[in-house]
């Protein structure tokens, strides 16, 4: 059956572009394969040529493009110039719920492009319609929805074009034979996918879903790695030429956007590149008692650990990148892992702008996480493996969240909110109490400030089991209110950054011409004077791990003495020459162990 629908109205707006570029490379990625290989598709296509009016076509045709896109998502798939168009009747395999054709030719005039389209014929149970509201008589694009089965096209003197939508092809990482090496994959889509093993490893293999081409993949010049299939679904990849990456990582980066399956099948969409880590041996220890955090045999791959207080449960976090655009975000991988259980991705990829404790997920109870970002708050059951909505800003993005902290000693959670984002820096506060869909809303509670190019100040909310810490501006600059559970309230310059048995640490500014400058900090204690803090040398990175405040310098780390009120050289409490602390409340480092090259 045939059903063409003139009026149907799905866009692909990024394939009608291209199709207007007159430059188009033959791409390397050849997903058509040349023959039908499905029963339904051979039971459909014929090679009886199409009216010879159009006898032309494949003359004046420049180039061919195919693109898919369902409400997500849209990308091209295929590009060809005329020469590359094979002769024969051939399959086109997609993978979305729609897909397209665009056509340019040399000097089409309006009559043969309307002899054109009242020619094209499509077999097979499809709605389709032919877009020519492009502004040349050159372009002509047919769109096709909903093929549940597989349709041909027949354009001219074109040979039959059969289309089967398919699964993606997907892929894994095989141990090898008798040897079950630690490893991760992080399907990290615009960070690029990550394979993750232990340093020392030689090789990798990767096991298909389906039997493959010969087809290698490619460094990121287009060059062929060192690698062999084993069989049509193994694939072996040598490790001889690993670059430097951060923290001590060697990496190779895999193109595998050209790899296809027997019948021109490809990878999915965020899938076709693969980066290949090896990362140094790792043990994590906590600093009180350099007793062994988390334990579980990837930890080496985790730049934190947020461990429950059982400490039977833990959540890895992968840092993937810093934000791809003007935010002041970083994204993570989230991976729960638990003794004896395999690891369950939480988050492939969470674009984090809120990190309470230095960190960005947090435990409400011993079984549930919460983490937040600009656009919204999420708690995850680790039971159920189920993720919810507690808080959601608007899709205008006009009321996004700035701060967001869970109080877990009275079941609240207090949110900083903007008014109006696109209008003024001023902030609301919410507060949600436990089971309540509405929260208690404090408007004009007090604004932001800008303390870097496009990077508003975060308004902290460090709630205790005595009282809670609230940032406010007052003459422009952060000030910090401490409201006991009694009522009484006590005032300091500064913005809460760590809150100890001690005192809180602030962090203080002054006003600058365009934002705010960093200018000194002080140890409080509410009610009492507060001490201010010995400076550190320029440039020095100040951050919280347990009750202490730590600086990175140019190849060690310091530790802030509070009964001397000075900054000394930390060393690991089991006098690890490679160990560095990690923020974060719960006061753990890590260090290296000695590499194990394998023969």
């Amino acid at each position: 059956m045939m059903v063409r629908l003139c009026g149907f109205g799905f866009l692909i707006s990024v394939m009608v572009l291209l199709s207007a570029c007159e430059d188009v490379t033959q791409s390397s990625a050849v997903s058509v394969s040349p023959q039908p290989t499905s029963p339904e598709a051979s039971a459909i296509i014929s090679t009886a040529p199409v009216e010879s009016v159009q006898s032309w076509v494949r003359i004046k045709l420049q180039n061919l493009i195919f693109g898919e896109q369902n409400s997500s998502e849209g990308r091209v798939f295929q590009e060809w110039k005329a020469a590359d168009v094979p002769q024969e009747p051939f399959q086109v395999v997609y993978q979305l719920e729609d897909v397209s054709v665009n056509a340019t030719f040399a000097n089409l005039s309006e009559e043969e492009r309307n002899q054109l389209t009242d020619h094209i014929r499509v077999d097979g149970n499809v709605e389709w319609k032919v877009d020519k509201s492009g502004n040349s008589t050159n372009q002509l694009s047919i769109r096709f929805h909903q093929g549940s089965t597989p349709f041909v096209l027949r354009v001219g003197d074109l040979p039959a074009m059969t289309f089967v939508r398919k699964e993606p092809v997907s892929y894994a990482f095989n141990p090898s034979a008798g040897c079950d090496v630690p490893h991760l994959i992080v399907w990290a889509q615009e960070y690029a996918p990550r394979l993750l093993i232990p340093e020392g490893e030689r090789s990798v293999e990767l096991v298909f879903s389906e039997e493959m081409r010969e087809d290698l993949p490619m460094t990121m010049e287009g060059v062929p790695v060192a690698a062999k299939w084993v069989d049509t679904k193994h694939l072996l990849i040598q490790l001889d030429n690993m670059r430097a990456g951060e923290n001590g990582k060697r990496e190779l980066f895999l193109r595998m956007d050209n790899l296809r399956d027997l019948g021109g099948n490809r990878l999915g969409a965020g899938r076709e590149n693969l980066l290949v880590q090896q990362v140094p041996s790792t043990t994590w220890r906590y600093f009180q008692s350099g007793e062994t955090a988390g334990g579980g045999p990837r930890d080496l791959f985790y730049d934190q650990l947020i461990v429950s207080d059982d400490r039977q449960t833990y959540v890895g976090i992968v840092r993937l990148g810093g934000s791809m655009g003007d935010g002041d975000g970083t994204s993570y991988a989230f991976i729960l892992e638990q003794k004896g259980k395999e690891p369950v991705v939480i988050e492939n990829v969470f674009y984090s702008t809120i990190e309470p404790d230095n960190q960005p997920i947090q435990w409400m109870d011993d079984k549930t996480l919460i983490y937040a970002s600009y656009y919204g708050v999420y708690a995850y059951d680790i039971e159920k493996r189920e993720k919810r909505m507690l808080h959601e800003a608007d899709p205008e993005e006009a009321h996004n969240i700035n701060y967001a902290s869970y109080d877990t000693t009275r079941g609240l959670l207090h949110l900083l909110t903007y008014e109006n984002r696109h209008e003024t820096s001023g902030l609301e506060r919410l507060t949600y109490a436990s089971g309540d869909s509405m929260p208690q809303r404090t408007q004009d509670y007090t604004t932001t400030v800008e303390v870097a190019k496009y990077s508003a100040l975060d308004m902290t909310i460090s709630p205790t089991a005595d009282g809670t810490y609230w940032t406010r501006i007052q003459d422009g600059v952060p000030y910090t209110d401490y409201e006991r559970n009694s009522g009484a309230k006590f005032t300091a310059k500064g913005i809460t950054r760590l809150v100890t048995k001690q005192g809180v640490y602030l962090q203080q500014f002054e006003k600058g011409e365009y934002q705010l400058q960093a200018s000194a900090w002080i140890l409080w204690q509410p009610g009492q004077a507060a001490k201010k803090i010995a400076p550190l040398p320029e440039g020095s990175f100040i951050f919280a791990s347990g009750e202490d405040l730590f600086a990175r310098q140019v190849d060690s780390y310091v530790i802030y003495d509070r009964a001397r009120n000075k900054w000394a050289s930390w060393q690991a409490p089991n006098g690890e020459k490679t160990a560095e602390p990690v923020r974060g409340k719960d006061g753990m480092y890590r260090t290296t162990v000695e590499r194990i090259v394998k023969q």
